[in-house]
């Protein structure tokens, strides 16, 4: 490969648009914690950087104030 086409290369990668989390902190989200469970109400704490099996989220439980990750997929919006 040479050079100008590497950094050309490079620079598409920087200018796609970056994916974001989809709930900011302090979100009001529901979790369900197993699957004979029903779902409950958990706030966002923190955001947790994409390690390349998707976003993840520190949230607390309304209830039980337990902290626990999260992948994204897992949680939903309160309507």
């Amino acid at each position: 490969m040479t050079d100008t086409s590497n950094r050309s290369r490079h620079q598409a990668i920087r200018n796609r648009a970056t994916a974001t989390h989809r709930f900011p902190v302090g979100a009001f989200v529901l979790h369900q914690v197993d699957f004979r469970s029903r779902k409950e109400t958990f706030r966002v704490t923190r955001l947790v950087p994409d390690g390349g099996a998707g976003f993840q989220y520190r949230i607390k439980g309304e209830q039980d104030g337990f902290e626990r990750v999260v992948m994204e997929s897992s949680l939903e919006a309160i309507d």
